[in-house]
């Protein structure tokens, strides 16, 4: 079944059940309030019909016929009395009866239980229906019946059932109308938004919903939401496109040389020195694909990697295992790193791995070795609040050019400079902040440094 169609026989299905409910209490309760008005009514007057009798010999009471008055009746109508011995049985009644008196027991009373409050009574004369009440007459058991036509009444409630039906049915249609409309609103944007759904499975990242959902607010919402993860898909397929483009041209660069260099010493025999040399080149462009292998395989662990929220390492020990790590490096370019010695650091504990921290650090330290002029210093130091502990690694070189600042995080970028050519796929930066991210940190570029570059990995203090 549409939701269209749903939507209409679900509305119109709950609007009928409450209305008809409602309208049966309405109905029920004002045939009620008339049944007591023309019962109170009915009493009254039998009261003063018994006032005017000689109860004292009741066979030789004579009923006048006349007329009463009822409630909502616009002119008096016929009344009916009669009355009863003690056994229930007719003595003496009105005209307006004829032969067709009942007694007390068809009425579906008993003598025994009249008050004199009265005891009401459906009766029919005649095709006339009638409403009465029976009250004592004296203390010998005898008793008075007194009724009037209840015509108002059955035309009232006639009249009513009429117009609640009348309502009931303009209800009903109404909200049929309505509740199609609405469903054929809501169809609409559900359908643009499948629409939508069904050409990005097919591939085609560029659709949109746009403001072809605006039914309501909880479609646009949808659909925003809808165009969002789209639109985050595309950039997630697209960098995961650029991802490959960029790995398979480091990969080729180092493998071409490789190549060639095995082609070559192969093209002729070669004294054992010469063959040692050339296997010693092809070392370095293998070892060159290894790191860039495991930079890849690192890079893609952190990025699947759940959180590492749960794990906890200390400060002063991921500071010395990344310096340990990057101290080659430094001696052979000359380059002194340098701690700056912090009390609140020694204990200070933070979320995340103790091995991934110091990794991103090295790649940190390492690219600030590799853009330091021979002699200069690479500075370490900590900063430690309430609730975060920020490392920051400062060089002396030239600094991040402007134009470089938004795209060095990106995998493979390499920045241009204009005194360093570093190798390396570009990966240190990506990994380090992937890092930072899987554990709840994060790691930037301080654009306000002046004469060099400084990175602040800010981490979540463990308290």
């Amino acid at each position: 079944m549409t939701l269209q169609r749903r939507l209409m026989l679900t509305l119109t299905g709950v609007t009928a059940t409450a209305l008809i409910v409602s309208f049966v209490i309405v109905f029920l309760l004002v045939r009620r309030d008339e049944l007591q008005a023309l019962d109170h009514a009915l009493l009254v007057q039998a009261h003063g019909a018994m006032a005017e009798m000689d109860t004292r010999n009741p066979a030789a009471i004579v009923l006048p016929d006349g007329t009463t008055e009822v409630p909502e009746s616009l002119s008096p109508t016929t009344r009916y009395m009669a009355v009863y011995d003690v056994d229930g049985n007719p003595i003496v009644s009105s005209r307006s009866f004829g032969n067709d008196v009942p007694t007390i027991g068809s009425l579906g009373l008993e003598p025994g239980d009249l008050s004199w409050d009265g005891l009401s009574a459906d009766l029919e004369v005649r095709d006339h229906r009638l409403r009465g009440v029976v009250i004592p007459l004296g203390e010998d058991g005898e008793s008075l019946l007194y009724a009037a036509s209840r015509r108002t009444i059955t035309e009232d409630t006639r009249f009513l059932v009429r117009l609640l039906s009348i309502l009931l049915f303009a209800a009903i249609l109404g909200t049929g109308l309505v509740a199609r409309w609405l469903g054929k609103v809501l169809a609409r944007d559900v359908q643009a938004i499948a629409a939508v759904a069904r050409s990005v499975a097919h591939g085609d990242l560029d659709a949109r919903v746009g403001t072809a959902a605006k039914g309501s607010i909880e479609t646009r919402v949808l659909a925003g939401d809808l165009d969002e993860m789209i639109e985050r898909l595309g950039a997630l397929v697209q960098a995961q496109r650029d991802f490959v483009a960029h790995a398979a041209h480091e990969l080729r660069s180092p493998l071409a040389t490789l190549r060639g260099e095995l082609q070559l010493a192969l093209r002729r025999p070669r004294e054992p020195e010469e063959y040692r040399k050339a296997v010693e080149e092809v070392l370095d462009d293998v070892e060159t694909l290894a790191r860039l292998a495991d930079d890849l395989l690192a890079l893609a662990r952190i990025q699947s990697k759940s959180s590492t929220t749960m794990h906890r390492a200390p400060v002063a020990e991921v500071i010395a295992e990344a310096v340990a790590m990057a101290r080659g490096l430094a001696d052979s370019e000359n380059v002194s790193i340098e701690i700056v010695d912090d009390p609140a650091t020694r204990t200070s504990v933070v979320v995340g791995i103790t091995s991934d921290l110091a990794r991103a650090l090295r790649n940190l330290i390492d690219n600030a070795i590799g853009h330091s002029p021979d002699g200069s210093v690479v500075t370490i130091a900590c900063e430690v609040d309430d609730t975060r502990v920020s490392v920051t690694v400062t060089d002396q070189g030239e600094g991040v050019r402007p134009e470089d600042r938004a795209k060095i995080f990106a995998p493979f970028f390499r920045g241009s400079t204009t005194s360093v050519d570093r190798p390396g796929a570009g990966l240190g930066l990506a990994i380090a902040r992937g890092i930072a991210d899987s554990c709840g940190g994060t790691l930037t570029l301080d654009a306000s440094h002046q004469h060099g570059a400084r990175f602040v990995l800010s981490l979540q203090r463990v308290t």
